[in-house]
């Protein structure tokens, strides 16, 4: 889960490594151009330790940590784009020496990868090829809330680290109660579709709305499918018919798991499928619902089959 503490771990994991190398091990935040990153960057970002200096804040440029033994990159901060900031990286950290080796021979270079289920499927397959081209001389460590792709899951040693979610119990102090988190949002969502009557046309454009409000705040299609569906399992007004009814719905989804994307001109489209088909859930059944007022005027009801019509005279 998110905020037990993987990154606390990992930290610790780094701190006793850099005791056995000898080295002192002090993180600092660098920065590196996304957009124009280049073999030579990510050379000097890997092994150099001299940081980005504060006028260096261009756009396109992303944060990640650095120490002497390892490098960080957060894939939840590359809105997406890890693939291209992924490419150099990977290609770079296997070639030439560092100074990062120290007195291990193998495995002494480590990447980390932070939010590491939000990875793209191409970026899966960088990060195979960059494993089976530098077997036993690049380390990579990642953090995630779900496994690890079955593509690159013989090359890592999974260690789970279970607890409750500590940083949403931080953020609740230490924000003020009316900032809302997803679930929080999603819920609202479920509660105004459960006394809403059956959707028509008009509701696709709320729909849109709100589909194109997450995509800004760059929430992903494997965290959006995930909240939804700890908020029906946890929901206490749904009947048993409509949570089993959604939670099919969800499982029918595709790519939802980590290391699994879809191209991004489908994500809105499936969004909107998926909000749609849980908006006909959640709403009230036709035969709740008070019928509609007839439109006064000519009668335009059509003729039965056994109605005789009459000519006029």
């Amino acid at each position: 889960m998110a905020g037990t503490g993987k990154r606390t771990e990992l930290m610790k994991a780094l701190q006793s490594i850099a005791s056995v190398r000898r080295m002192p091990f002090t993180v600092q935040m660098k920065s590196l151009n996304a957009s124009t990153a280049t073999s030579a960057d990510v050379e000097e970002a890997g092994a150099t330790d001299e940081g980005a200096g504060p006028d260096d804040d261009a756009a396109g440029q992303i944060q990640y940590e650095s120490s002497l033994i390892h490098m960080g990159l957060d894939i939840a901060r590359m809105s997406m784009q890890d693939k291209h900031i992924l490419r150099p990286v990977l290609a770079k950290l296997g070639q030439g020496s560092q100074v990062m080796a120290g007195e291990q021979g193998r495995g002494a270079r480590i990447l980390v990868l932070y939010h590491a289920h939000l990875l793209s499927s191409e970026s899966v397959l960088l990060l195979q090829a960059c494993l089976e081209q530098n077997e036993g001389d690049l380390s990579v460590w990642i953090t995630s809330e779900m496994p690890v792709p079955q593509r690159i899951r013989d090359w890592f040693v999974e260690i789970p680290v279970a607890g409750t979610d500590l940083q949403i119990h931080r953020f609740n102090k230490e924000t003020p109660s009316c900032v809302a988190t997803w679930p929080m949002i999603f819920r609202r969502l479920i509660d105004k579709w459960l006394g809403s009557p059956q959707p028509v046309l008009q509701d696709l454009k709320q729909v849109k709305v709100f589909v194109y409000e997450m995509l800004m705040r760059n929430l992903r299609w494997v965290e959006a499918t995930h909240f939804l569906l700890d908020v029906i399992l946890e929901h206490e007004g749904l009947t048993p018919v409509q949570r089993q009814r959604a939670i099919k719905v969800l499982a029918s989804c595709d790519a939802t798991g980590g290391g699994y994307t879809i191209p991004s001109y489908r994500i809105p489209i499936l969004w909107e499928h998926l909000f749609l088909k849980l908006r006909g859930i959640f709403s009230l059944p036709e035969a709740d619902v008070a019928p509609r007022p007839r439109r006064v005027g000519r009668n335009t009801t059509k003729p039965t089959k056994n109605t005789i019509q009459m000519a006029p005279v």
